[in-house]
């Protein structure tokens, strides 16, 4: 009996040790994995150049028995490791979100993440944002609460594309928006060159150019603004800028746009010299000869 003990003492201890060695070996390796999971989100992605004939990155709003009102989407998020080991989304328009590698996705790790948004002056719920990465480019889809002055909205981006911010060369980034842009004419079924409050057309032509160094746009107004342009989207840069002007002074709180040469696609937030705001959520200029 001793010796049946003494054997079954050390099969226990034999079994403990090799758990202890799976151990040893497997959560090194597994680290690793997550890590490098985690590793194909992190940087800033800027949003592929919408297209409605596809709905590339075009964002449906709607409310039941309302219709739809459909919005481009422009900008960038930047994806970072937060201080728990999850990742934090960074987006342009100030708002953060909290993500978990979820298997060969990132997904938000909560339902209930609400954020309100200065730039377009209200604010939302995203309760749902799927997105993965293949060969360096990213897609997404997006699910939100829109909680606007006269109601909430369903908020939908079913096909959201992304490309990394530094996958194209500076030189390459800036000549796609240098030049002069006219304005397109209104389209009131895309709200399209119409700001709010009021629906007042946007109309005028930009001059874009680079030989100060840093993007400048020249607006109709006589006032320069300084651009930041990386891959295919340019902002604001520094946010806040102000003009003066004969009538007073001009705030640009926000601007980003997105070209692909020929086409820009813009969002807009300014104040004008007596204090009144204006948003442009959907602006569109085409490139002058």
């Amino acid at each position: 009996m001793t010796h049946n003990r003494i054997r079954a003492r050390h099969g226990k201890l034999a079994v403990a040790a090799l758990f202890g060695m799976m151990l040893t070996w497997s959560t090194p390796a597994a680290h690793a994995d997550r890590a490098a999971d985690a590793d194909r989100y992190l940087g800033v992605w800027n949003y592929d150049q919408p297209n409605r004939a596809d709905a590339t990155d075009i964002a449906s709003v709607g409310q039941f028995g309302l219709g739809l009102l459909t919005f481009p989407q422009v900008g960038t998020v930047e994806f970072a490791r937060s201080a728990d080991g999850d990742i934090t989304g960074h987006t342009d328009q100030g708002c953060t979100w909290h993500f978990r590698v979820n298997g060969d996705a990132l997904d938000l790790s909560s339902t209930d993440q609400y954020c309100f948004n200065s730039v377009i002056g209200s604010g939302y719920n995203i309760f749902y944002w799927h997105i993965t990465v293949r060969d360096g480019r990213e897609q997404e889809v997006i699910r939100a609460n829109s909680y606007l002055p006269y109601g909430t909205f369903d908020f939908e981006l079913a096909n959201g594309k992304r490309t990394r911010a530094d996958a194209a060369d500076p030189g390459d980034a800036a000549r796609l928006f240098t030049g002069s842009w006219a304005y397109d004419p209104t389209n009131l079924a895309y709200l399209n060159n119409l700001t709010s409050p009021g629906y007042q057309p946007k109309t005028g032509v930009v001059q874009i150019d680079s030989s100060a160094g840093p993007l400048t746009s020249h607006t109709d107004d006589g006032c320069s603004w300084t651009l930041d342009a990386h891959g295919n989207t340019a902002e604001l840069a520094p946010a806040g800028q102000t003009c003066q002007t004969p009538g007073g002074t001009v705030t640009m709180s926000f601007w980003s746009m997105a070209s692909d040469g020929t086409h820009l696609i813009s969002i807009m937030n300014s104040t004008d010299p007596h204090g009144d705001s204006s948003f442009l959520a959907s602006g569109s200029s085409t490139r002058q000869p």
